[in-house]
């Protein structure tokens, strides 16, 4: 593979559609974790008017995911066959109107049915995002551009809980955070319809001629078949899964945590892990997307390896989090905790571009989801609402794993502030840290297949493109966006 030299100017007008379609799509993803977390900061409140459970109340962040994971697969298979802007814009929309409608529901029902069309709308954006930055950042970039992506993601849901807490201890009602922080949800949904659209491939450094050809090909099922089968992608994707089922049901139950279990008061406890969820993402996201990306340039076995090996490290961490009662130890448990597991990020949605081809990254980034979330998040809320209210009963706390809790320190308590039956909210977030072990060994595993594989994608791809066409320019990382010899380019 051959790059050509191209001048200053041009490569940074190239830099600058990279980095304005990266600021938008940053900035969609960074309203889509506030308005998906805005949920957890009034959890308590919402239980409270409904007069619902710990399980019951799980279920308004497992529908979300339901319909998000569902819908998944179709949004990827439209998005490797037609324009990705267009159903970009759509989605942030629908889960805009989606969050405004939460707060206007008359029942749990209607905040069910609100949480499910947020899932829909969501699930547009989150298989189509990634394939538009893949095609516009070289690999030697994506693990850095993917960890620095998904940093909307931290600060989105520490947004969410501080702005969403703060709000409604100023109006008293739970449900002025969805009308203001949903509205202008629509402004950014405006926006997508400005983002240029690559050609498929772009940053792999073949000629946009035979891009195109590919671009207009179809993957066959036999194509699909060997994309479920392809070793690193299917580690990567199951590493993610169990990662997912510990940091979704945290991020659900950890404020409830410090508010009943603790004693917090609301607005400190969302104020504080907000914080610190934020700064462990920064640094977590930042230091993995750097570190696999340098490692994997002599090594490229790294991109397993550094989130593998992350997970692990993450584990005593969280038990420290999760039984000391200093306030101190227990942030300082979560955030450790949080910055290694924030590591995998960009490394594993770097494994599942370098192994795919183009034309079928957007399903196969939809397949992704819909295992992450199905094997992952969709159950842990509910789990642990469930494990909680379990052993919150004396009955229960006599039996042998009761008895192993107590003395670990999992004791039940009655919620601050609330006529309520003693739950066990440290013995509901124990069951995270099997997942997070689980999810370091699986990563580990699939080092060994990286290598092969990604050559193979490779040569797939230029055996499916036809010959002819100048080369597409890469410099410094950034795909080479301009028209070549067609003049109905897309951008």
């Amino acid at each position: 593979m051959r790059y050509t030299d191209t001048s200053k100017d041009s490569v940074g007008a190239i830099s600058r559609i990279a980095a304005t379609t990266f600021f938008l799509l940053f900035c969609m993803n960074l309203f889509d974790y506030i308005d998906r977390y805005i949920y957890a900061s009034v959890l308590a409140r919402v239980e409270g008017e409904f007069r619902i459970d710990n399980e019951t109340a799980g279920w308004g962040a497992s529908v979300f995911l339901i319909s998000y994971t569902l819908i998944s697969p179709l949004m990827g298979y439209a998005s490797d066959r037609t324009r990705r802007t267009r159903l970009l814009g759509l989605g942030v929309g629908v889960w805009s109107l989606a969050t405004v409608g939460t707060g206007l529901a008359g029942s749990f029902r209607h905040v069910l049915l609100a949480r499910a069309f947020l899932g829909i709308g969501e699930a547009t954006y989150g298989v189509i995002a990634p394939t538009l930055l893949m095609d516009l950042y070289a690999r030697e970039r994506r693990s850095r551009v993917m960890s620095a992506f998904y940093l909307a993601m931290p600060i989105g849901a520490a947004l969410g809980l501080v702005l969403g807490a703060k709000i409604a201890e100023l109006t008293g009602s739970w449900r002025a955070p969805f009308f203001l922080i949903g509205a202008p949800g629509f402004l950014v949904a405006l926006s997508a319809f400005w983002i240029p659209e690559p050609v498929r491939g772009t940053s792999e450094g073949l000629e946009t001629d035979r891009l195109r050809a590919h671009e207009r090909s179809r993957p066959t099922a036999a194509d699909y078949q060997d994309m479920l089968v392809n070793s690193s992608y299917t580690y990567s994707v199951f590493g993610m899964a169990a990662y997912t089922f510990a940091i979704g049901g945290l991020s659900i139950w950890m404020p409830k945590f410090l508010t009943a279990t603790r004693g917090l008061s609301e607005v400190k406890a969302n104020t504080y892990l907000g914080a610190a969820t934020a700064v462990a993402a920064i640094l977590g996201m930042t230091l993995g997307g750097k570190l696999a990306d340098a490692m994997s340039r002599t090594n490229p076995k790294a991109l397993f390896i550094v989130p593998g090996l992350a997970m692990l490290i993450a584990i005593p961490f969280m038990a420290v989090g999760l039984l000391s009662s200093s306030l101190i130890w227990i942030y300082g448990g979560i955030f450790m905790a949080e910055f290694f597991m924030f590591m995998n990020t960009g490394p594993c949605n770097a494994i599942i571009a370098n192994v795919t081809l183009p034309n079928m990254r957007g399903v196969a980034y939809a397949v992704a989801v819909f295992a992450i979330h199905f094997l992952g998040d969709i159950w842990s809320p509910v789990l642990i609402g469930k494990v909680a209210d379990l052993y919150g009963d004396s009955d229960a706390m006599r039996t042998t794993i009761g008895r192993m809790l107590a003395s670990i320190g999992a004791v039940p308590t009655i919620p601050t502030g609330e006529s309520h039956r003693p739950e066990n909210m440290a013995a509901g977030l124990l069951i995270t840290i099997p997942a997070v072990a689980l999810s370091g060994i699986v990563l580990l595993a699939g080092a060994r297949h990286i290598e092969r594989e990604t050559a193979l994608m490779l040569a797939r791809l230029k055996a499916t493109t036809k010959n002819g066409g100048k080369e597409t320019v890469i410099e410094g990382g950034v795909a080479d966006l301009s028209p070549k010899t067609e003049p109905e380019s897309k951008i």
